[in-house]
């Protein structure tokens, strides 16, 4: 009896292991902006612009994350200093199985907050860290 009993436990634990798992994995990225280009008032991927990782105090940046998780779960983007230090949280419910988080800022004013340097975006569901954007800032 005790084989089935470890083997029930390892599907046990799958599955709830699986649970904030997606088919697809999420994307997160930062860039400068949206712009609906087709008019439909969806965000698509080719609707952002210049994607990268290194802005300059002159620009807006744009930190987005693509979630596919179950409905009710809890995101969340935090924004750090070169320093450590908390700088911006957003965070909202996860309504569809498929949600995007956004958050926007002048990276001029970033860096007169705190510093130019290299800042980190971390993204988190639940609770739990499922990705890091990080950027370089440059005056």
């Amino acid at each position: 009896m005790k084989p089935f009993w470890i083997i029930l436990l390892l599907l046990a634990s799958c599955s709830v292991t699986n649970k904030k798992s997606a088919s697809e994995p999420p994307h997160f990225f930062a860039c400068s902006k949206w712009t609906d280009i087709n008019q439909d008032g969806i965000y698509d991927f080719f609707e952002f612009q210049n994607i990268k990782d290194t802005f300059h105090a002159s620009e807006e940046i744009l930190f987005v994350g693509f979630f596919n998780f179950p409905s009710g779960s809890s995101i969340s983007f935090s924004l750090y200093a070169p320093d450590g230090s908390l700088v911006k949280e957003v965070s909202q419910i996860q309504i569809f199985s498929k949600t995007l988080l956004h958050a926007g800022y002048p990276v001029g004013e970033l860096i007169s907050e705190k510093s130019p340097g290299v800042w980190q975006g971390v993204w988190e569901v639940d609770g739990g860290e499922v990705a890091v954007t990080q950027v370089n800032f440059l005056y």
